[in-house]
């Protein structure tokens, strides 16, 4: 058994190590060509953080702007020392090391006890299928996502055992790279995780100061007096921003669906673009149908989170990660990375049943669908450009949400512990 254990564990590291020199190899041919894509964005910010430039630069000339906070760009700096080729290197090691992570975790707080060989191989095989064209594109691009999702989930991970001061800790750094996952704090305070609440609050707050050390106070109170205003005129709210068809956010959808795209070329006919609805007026559909979403993670019919609560605040954290996604502002393919969990949680449950919830395993293909079939290479581009505008990857984000919300209202949470 132990022989056949350490096999297996050999087989796993040799496809691991395949799989990174794989992707690394892949990612060193096209990142010079590309400039490094969004990496250059955050290398670039730490080289200004050295010599104590402005980080916050409207419509950048010299690379994307730069929307994290203070510390991101500090951190970025430690990059900013070696030639851009290395650290860009050393970013990819970091991330590919933070995804197996990541992945780990979500197994850890799912599923806490052993998990079979081959029922663990089968579940991790179809959830990264899911993700994978995100998993890929973040590597592709140098994105920040899998260090964000990687300290949300190793956060998670250890309040989930009861270490609250050092998870609280590790999911605050989250907020420091994108601001969504705030939304977590209203919900730990209405779960009556007061303590919890207050220790994310207080080491963001923390993280906030901290550049001070290395910056002095006068350069750090100056970025964080900048960022905020930085953020209103940023091209986030740009209406080309909005209606971009590879912006992908919940806000996105709606704006494209009551709009005439005619900003874009080759943009199809829209379903309620007749309706000419002011933009005002699209918004408010957003916030209310965003604070619809909000309510349905928060409402509990049987109130019963203290005898079983594992499995719903996981249930309810997969709802939270897919909300993570959904309400940032610019969800560019990337973000949807932040459906591991939902889609793990998902087929867990289906391994569970046997597969004989034919409505979840239905929705479930066809979520998986909307992302295979808007692949330039499955469409042709002209196609998958314009399939781009009806939002299918905020449509397989709100088909997880759905299927997890259906678990959760079932009775069938006692299958996820």
């Amino acid at each position: 058994m132990l022989l056949l254990k350490n096999k297996r564990r050999l087989l796993l590291g040799i496809f691991i190590a395949t799989a990174f020199l794989g992707l690394f190899s892949s990612h060193k041919l096209r990142a010079p060509k590309r400039k490094y894509s969004d990496f250059h964005c955050f290398y670039l910010a730490g080289k200004r953080a050295l010599n104590q430039e402005n980080i916050y630069v409207l419509r950048d000339k010299e690379a994307a702007e730069f929307r994290y906070a203070p510390i991101f760009a500090v951190i970025m700096s430690g990059f900013a020392l070696f030639n851009e080729g290395t650290a860009d290197s050393i970013w990819f090691i970091l991330n590919f090391s933070l995804l197996i992570i990541s992945l780990l975790c979500i197994k850890k707080l799912v599923i806490p006890g052993r998990l079979g060989y081959k029922k663990g191989l089968f579940i991790y095989a179809l959830t990264i299928a899911g993700v994978m064209r995100f998993i890929l594109h973040n590597f592709d691009t140098g994105q920040s996502n899998i260090l964000m999702i990687s300290s949300m989930l190793i956060g998670l991970y250890y309040i989930s055992k009861n270490r609250s001061v050092l998870g609280s800790a590790i999911f605050a750094f989250s907020v420091m790279i994108k601001y969504t996952p705030l939304i977590f704090i209203p919900y730990f305070i209405f779960k009556r995780r007061f303590k919890l609440a207050l220790a994310t609050i207080i080491f963001i707050l923390i993280y906030l100061a901290l550049p001070s050390l290395i910056l002095g106070f006068k350069t750090n109170l100056q970025y964080l007096k900048s960022l905020v205003p930085f953020l209103t005129q940023s091209t986030i709210f740009d209406q080309m921003t909005i209606l971009d068809p590879k912006n992908q956010s919940l806000l996105s959808f709606f704006h494209r669906i009551f709009t005439n795209c005619i900003l874009y070329f080759h943009a199809p006919v829209m379903p309620f673009q007749s309706l000419n609805l002011k933009g005002a007026y699209i918004n408010l559909i957003f916030v209310l149908f965003a604070a619809l979403m909000y309510s349905l993670i928060l409402y509990d019919r049987k109130k019963n989170y203290s005898n079983n609560p594992k499995s719903l605040y996981n249930i309810d954290y997969a709802l939270l990660f897919i909300c993570v996604a959904l309400f940032n502002l610019n969800a560019w393919v990337h973000n949807f990375i932040l459906l591991s969990m939902a889609y793990f949680m998902l087929i867990y449950y289906l391994t569970i049943v046997k597969f004989k919830d034919s409505f979840t395993s239905i929705l479930l293909f066809f979520s998986y669908l909307l992302n295979i079939l808007t692949i330039k290479s499955a469409m042709g581009k002209t196609l998958a450009y314009q399939l781009h505008f009806y939002s299918p990857f905020t449509v397989q984000a709100l088909i997880a949400f759905f299927l997890l919300l259906r678990i959760k209202f079932s009775g069938t949470k006692r299958l996820i512990l």
